[in-house]
């Protein structure tokens, strides 16, 4: 989101961190100045780095941006600490600090400071993270390896992934499932890896496709979970996973069989395949693809946390509502977070989604929603019990995380 032309400063918040009850008009003028200093650090350091600098790869930049970002955090604080040592804030006039930091004597204090951080810390993040990494990316690119499908003979698919079931759902080798009987909810502990197949659902080569993609997805999600942001290969990896978990779902290839897609039906035009076939020519189509991905990648991405393990795996992977440009999801990743796509779109990603940790009336509604959308089964936390989720509309709830990260966002935006 952009900010509007009456934003405040950068450096207002970390004054009010230091000093909460100053006077607001104070606290701005301060910030414009000691942000401009901080501003002045920063490119200095970044004038430094270009000589010692080697050919970075576009991959690296995501994770510079959030190494500024965090330095522009820390030395916000830093200066406001050094300016303010042994004097209460309203004892500083801002025209006079603006001469004493941004005048001869404070040009030469921010260079000798950009100077420090470019020799302890900036050089070896250079030569020792990034360089690196964009060597071995461009050496990749101008040298791809060969893709080989290493198909074999499968019997039992799993729709959801068993490293996915293991990592993130299992507890001791074992998963709780919950099962609909009789409109009623039973429980039953299970060993992880039999739950989330069915016999016989895809052809063998289309299953080692989709192990490649599982393959590709899994550094991403667990990125997601620490915070840590994603290169544009790494997003396009997690998309596509969240695609593919959408579509390799039974319930799904039995919606595609029973001639619910008119999409699919154009796909085979005079040729009449055998059902699996025609589902599978869906992994073909561009056209059928970005109709997915498109909403998905360009809608607001966010990190929605329960501090109860109250989120549920449904068999059909995740909650979804709309079509085409209003397609929008609300994925389980864990007992405790949710990976969302909210309503309103951006122009360019983030760095990082947006966190937030739900109220419990939240996180119940959207374990409801959750709950809602299992066919026959859910996996859960062994301690969760189903009367602990608030059954919900999904529109609602994505309007009510959507409204509650608006008005409580933990992370900046970063540019």
């Amino acid at each position: 989101m952009s900010a509007g032309l009456d934003a405040p400063p950068p450096g207002r918040s970390a004054i009010l961190k230091l000093f909460p009850d100053a006077d607001l008009a104070l606290v701005d003028a301060l910030a414009r100045v000691w942000d401009e200093v901080v501003g002045r650090i920063v490119r200095a350091l970044m004038e430094m780095s270009t000589a010692d600098e080697p050919e970075l790869h576009i991959n690296v930049r995501e994770d510079m941006v959030l190494e500024i970002a965090q330095l522009h955090l820390f030395l916000i604080e830093a200066v406001i600490k050094k300016r303010t040592a042994g004097r209460e804030l309203a004892a500083v006039d801002p025209e006079q600090e603006r001469l004493e930091t941004l005048g001869p004597d404070g040009a030469a204090t921010i260079t000798n400071t950009a100077k420090l951080f470019y020799e302890q810390s900036w050089r070896e993040l250079i030569l020792k993270r990034w360089g690196p990494r964009s060597k071995r990316a461009l050496e990749r690119e101008a040298n791809p390896p060969k893709t080989t499908l290493p198909i074999k003979p499968v019997n039992k698919n799993h729709f959801i992934p068993k490293w996915f079931i293991r990592d993130h759902w299992a507890r001791d080798g074992e998963v709780t499932i919950w099962r609909r009987e009789n409109e009623r909810w039973s429980s039953r502990r299970r060993a992880f890896g039999k739950w989330g197949h069915r016999p016989n659902l895809y052809s063998d080569r289309l299953e080692a496709y989709l192990s490649l993609l599982e393959g590709d997805a899994r550094e991403p999600l667990q990125m997601l979970l620490d915070t840590r942001p994603l290169n544009q290969p790494q997003r396009a990896s997690w998309i596509g996973f969240l695609v593919v978990q959408v579509i390799r779902n039974p319930f799904f290839i039995e919606m595609m069989h029973a001639g619910h897609s008119d999409l699919v039906a154009e796909l085979a035009e005079e040729k009449r395949p055998t059902a699996r076939q025609l589902y599978e020519t869906l992994y073909d189509n561009n056209e059928f693809y970005d109709q997915m991905a498109r909403p998905l990648m360009w809608s607001r991405w966010a990190i929605v946390k329960s501090e109860a393990p109250l989120f549920v795996l449904p068999d059909t992977f995740c909650a979804q509502t709309g079509l085409k440009q209003d397609f929008r999801i609300i994925a389980p990743l864990t007992p405790h977070y949710c990976f969302v796509t909210l309503q309103s779109r951006e122009q360019e990603k983030r760095i990082v989604p947006l966190r937030l940790t739900a109220t419990a009336a939240l996180a119940a509604r959207i374990a409801g929603v959750l709950m809602r959308r299992a066919k026959q089964e859910f996996l859960a936390d062994p301690a969760f019990d189903p009367r602990q989720a608030t059954d919900a509309r999904f529109d609602d709830v994505l309007r009510d995380i959507e409204t509650a990260i608006d008005a409580t966002v933990q992370s900046p935006r970063m540019e």
